[in-house]
């Protein structure tokens, strides 16, 4: 779709429109207080939260400000505790408050009479400690839960281990419930529409990739993340992989208490009348500089999915070869997840960390995919999958009918170790080292049993056998070394990373003919990468200003080896990844930042690894040995108003994109048949530009919400192909999440996201997708429990349907994925005796 041009720095008339709008409202917001007229005097209240018992900060704790009266019912200002326990409150007028300061599972500590002074030096309350909840009074306390989104300097915090939507699901249902992030049926994880985004658990980048990396994330409880922070413009002291930023998955591993545990179960059922269960249990302990939280999951879970596809073949203006095909499939996926963590704190600055998980799962797969091959003149094309409309098409022909039978078996392995050494010289002089292993095995063996129809009755005889058997051994190793100090006025860090990944993969593929093998395949694949990365920032901060500039250096070594063709092939380079960043902040509600960095998307496993998938006769998917890295320049302008009870996040970007890894459809003859070949390649360059806003919304105790829009224009050049992919379009997408607290341990919350019809190149259109998610969520035992009710899918209507179409093919399709599915969760925390350990160990997975 091609659009005018607008002279407008969004580049389009309605994303310009939009933008100056909002940019207006909000630098209006900068430069006025919602609070105080001009000539009102104003003043400030600081302080530090901590734990009565061991003087550790309280994060996230509520602070609020109320009217001097009896039953606080007017509230002035708010905020919620930083890292260290920290808050202040500003643009207050002097006179006299009370205050009010509470974190779940602590008494509330209210302060009548409290006094806003006029300077900061003279506002500081000191640090004021809260004593754990021991016994119930016959009156209510209520103290407030964590914010559900948090906008922070350089990213987006969203605290997901009290959502009812997520209860008793995994990390993939927790991930699908945030703003503009989608994983697709394939697996695939994107961010603002792109999918060239870089994952991270607990600070570092996940080792497994594809349907891998989402198998991990499946068997792994949604009780066990703590929250999402999503950095959509890292700076050079991250790794650069990663167009879209990194999204950073950080799980629960903070005790309140000598001991912790907690147990969540689980049963759910879809309108397919499939069942699945989970079931997971922590525990932890600490005591005397040591620390160690282990937890275990499982799941269980059955889907049905469904796809229709109809395609024309043109044959180079002769008549038309048509294929109609309509598959069914049944899935059982089960899985396993054990992870421990244990620390030990030498001293109040030295720490010794050791990590380790191990998952397991196993999926079975059984299906039937029916095929009617005709060809003749290309008669009308049915706007719908109609059959019966096909078959009355006088000029068709039919040439042949079958159906294949899947039974299919996968498993995956993987284990991940992890060993940290971490020593703080002050608070701002540290050292810390990591040492890393992760491995991960996968194996699929598929048979497919293929049988002829005689006189529209299926025979009862296979006419051919194939066996599809494919190993993928991935192991992955890292040594990283980060020291940062202060350097005068300015601060360093530094660093140095080293990375080496190798991938053996084998396939064997074989067809049977009357129970007589004809054919045999075999391809075995090794890949080596090794990398080696040093980089620098130097930050400074001037009044309201704060600068920061950085550096990293890679050098990239990689071998690849396909042993079935005697094929090996080295490659080496050397990049340079820049990155700026200026922040304006004259108070904690208000902030203005504009960002740059250059990245790279190397090219995924999968998108190289040439062996086939032959699940599908008619297409084939095959990995692209020869791809280049796509490398991507990032701009950023991030606009910040925060309220004592909202929050506005306006973020005009821009991203230009060389050696764009996009996925091209092409035909093949393939043992005498003609068969669709997708393909990833190399494309020569795309822009795209847009703004993303964020709102969060919490009215007192009772309502929480969160709204996001992204809006974008993208303009791919693609000429450098022979079928030009170049594209021009306009892409939205929406998201809104409200928490609604019915009454006192009743909570109800709703999800939706909305992605409307879009274009695909050269011809071709994807139909909206819409999705509707609601969890009601009731606490027990005084809060340590909650029974929770959640329907996946609302409507009904999880599904995509498009139309393609290029020179040589043209393919309507649908695919329906899942279907509703009702769950009911029981979960269950406990925790008890304070811990006396003051000096464990901080880990800022930042």
């Amino acid at each position: 779709m091609h659009t005018t041009r607008s002279k407008s720095f969004f580049g389009l008339r309605p994303v310009g429109l939009l933008g100056t709008v909002l940019l207006a409202l909000l630098l209006g917001g900068l430069s006025s207080s919602p609070v105080l007229a001009q000539d009102e005097p104003a003043g400030v209240l600081t302080g530090r939260v901590v734990d009565a018992a061991s003087d550790a900060p309280l994060q996230d704790a509520t602070v609020a400000l109320w009217e001097n009266t009896g039953g606080d019912s007017t509230l002035v200002r708010g905020t919620v505790t930083g890292p260290e326990g920290q808050f202040t409150i500003e643009d207050v007028a002097l006179g006299s408050y009370t205050l009010r300061i509470s974190f779940v599972g602590y008494t509330t500590e209210r302060r009548p009479n409290t006094q806003p002074a006029p300077s900061p030096d003279k506002a500081d309350l000191g640090t004021i400690r809260l004593g754990r909840t021991t016994t119930q009074q016959q009156e209510v306390e209520v103290t407030a839960d964590r914010p559900a989104a948090r906008i922070e300097t350089d990213r987006n915090v969203y605290n997901t281990s009290d959502r009812a939507l997520s209860a008793g699901g995994s990390a993939r249902t927790v991930l699908e419930d945030l703003p503009s992030i989608r994983i697709d049926i394939d697996g695939s994880i994107s961010f603002r529409g792109n999918e060239s985004v870089s994952l991270h658990i607990n600070g570092e980048p996940a080792s497994l990739q594809g349907q891998s990396l989402v198998s991990y994330l499946e068997s792994l409880s949604a009780d066990a993340v703590d929250r999402v922070e999503v950095i959509p413009n890292p700076s050079a002291k991250y790794e650069p992989e990663g167009m879209s930023g990194i999204i950073n998955i950080v799980l629960s591993r903070n005790l309140e208490a000598r001991w912790n545990g907690g147990v969540t179960l689980g049963a759910e059922r879809d309108a397919n009348d499939r069942y699945g269960g989970n079931g997971s249990a922590n525990v932890g302990f600490q005591s005397g500089g040591w620390r160690v939280v282990t937890s275990y999951s499982h799941r269980r879970e059955g889907e049905e999915d469904s796809d229709s596809r109809l395609v024309e073949r043109f044959n180079g203006g002769g008549p038309s070869t048509w294929v109609d095909q309509a598959g069914f499939e049944e899935e059982l996926e089960r899985s396993h997840s054990f992870r421990t963590d244990l620390d030990y704190n030498f001293n109040q600055g030295t720490s010794l960390g050791l990590e380790g998980s191990f998952s397991l799962s196993r999926d079975n797969e059984n299906g039937r995919s029916k095929y009617r091959e005709y060809s003749g003149d290309s008669p009308s094309r049915p706007q719908t999958l109609d059959r019966d409309r096909l078959l009355q098409q006088e000029s068709l022909t039919r040439r042949d009918r079958y159906v294949r039978i899947l039974d299919n078996t996968a498993s995956d392995e993987s284990v991940d170790g992890r060993l940290d050494l971490n020593h703080d010289f002050s608070e701002s002089h540290t050292l810390s080292a990591q040492l890393r292993y992760d491995r991960d095995f996968e194996t699929e063996d598929g048979t497919y049993n293929v049988y002829g129809f005689q006189n529209d009755t299926r025979s009862d005889d296979s006419r051919g056998r194939e066996l599809d058997v494919v190993n993928e051994d991935e192991q992955d190793g890292s040594l990283e070394i980060d020291y940062a100090r202060p350097l005068g006025a300015f601060s360093l860090e530094a660093g140095y990373r080293g990375t080496l990944r190798r991938l053996d993969s084998d396939q064997t593929y074989e067809i049977f003919q009357n129970d007589q093998l004809s054919e045999q395949r075999g391809t075995v694949f090794t890949f080596d990468e090794l990398i080696h990365a040093a980089y620098g920032t130097l930050s400074r901060g001037f009044g309201d200003f704060e600068a920061e500039v950085g550096l990293r250096a890679e050098t990239v070594n990689t071998t690849f080896d396909l042993s079935s063709e005697s094929e090996v092939t080295n490659s080496s380079y050397t990049s340079l990844y820049p990155s700026a960043f200026l922040t304006y902040k004259p108070n904690q509600k208000r902030q203005a930042r504009l960002s740059y960095s250059k990245r790279v998307d190397r090219p995924n496993l999968w998108d190289i690894n040439p062996i086939e998938d032959n699940e599908n006769p008619t297409f084939v998917e095959r990995g692209n040995p020869g791809l280049d890295p796509e490398y991507i320049h990032s701009f950023e302008l991030s606009l910040t108003q925060r309220w004592s009870t909202a929050s506005v996040s306006i973020t005009p970007y821009l991203r230009h994109t060389v050696n764009e890894i996009e996925e091209v459809r092409r035909e093949e003859v393939i043992d005498g048949e003609r068969v669709i070949v997708r393909q990833a390649q190399n494309l020569s360059t795309s822009t795209s530009y847009g703004t993303e806003l964020i709102t969060t919304l919490n009215i007192g105790d009772r309502l929480e919400g969160t709204v996001s829009g992204n809006v974008y224009r993208s303009v791919t050049d693609g000429s450098n192909l022979t079928t030009d992919l170049s594209n021009d379009a306009i892409l939205f997408s929406g998201w809104a999440n409200v928490q609604a607290r019915l009454r006192d341990g009743l909570k109800l919350e709703i999800g939706h996201y909305y992605r409307p019809a879009r274009d695909i190149p050269p011809q071709g259109r994807i139909d909206r997708f819409t999705s509707t998610e609601l969890g009601l969520q009731k606490q027990l035992f005084g809060g340590d429990g909650s029974l929770t009710l959640s329907v996946d899918d609302l409507l009904n209507n999880t599904q995509m349907n498009m139309w393609y179409q290029d020179q040589e093919i043209y393919q309507r399709s649908n695919m329906q994925w899942g279907s509703r599915e009702f769950s009911l969760t029981f979960q269950y925390n406990f925790g008890s005796g304070p811990s006396n350990d003051q000096n464990r160990g901080r880990r800022d997975y930042r």
